[in-house]
């Protein structure tokens, strides 16, 4: 399934986190980190929509540090989580 985040808000991490979360219809108890996020997309069975996930970052065109971070650290976790086996996939639009 296509997920398109949209960071035109995001300001930090956890925004970008959030964002995931959301976009995966996660519970209100689901940890915002990426273990728990780990947990959710390799395990499964967590969010209320399942894998495979397409994800679509849309960057503003200046974005804090941070988020640029974030971004990156986030794509990479991606790749490393689909070497687990999980159907996953993140770009940038």
């Amino acid at each position: 399934m296509e997920i398109v985040l949209d960071g035109q808000d995001w300001r930090t991490e956890a925004d970008l986190i959030e964002a995931v979360i959301a976009g995966v219809d996660g519970p209100s108890w689901h940890g915002r980190n990426y273990n728990a996020l780990r947990d959710s997309f390799v395990a499964g069975s967590i969010n209320g929509i399942e894998p495979p996930y397409d994800f679509i970052i849309r960057a503003p065109s200046v974005v804090t540090p941070e988020v640029a971070d974030a971004i990156r650290y986030f794509v990479a976790r991606i790749s490393d989580w689909r070497a687990e086996g999980a159907q996953l996939s993140a770009r940038l639009a």
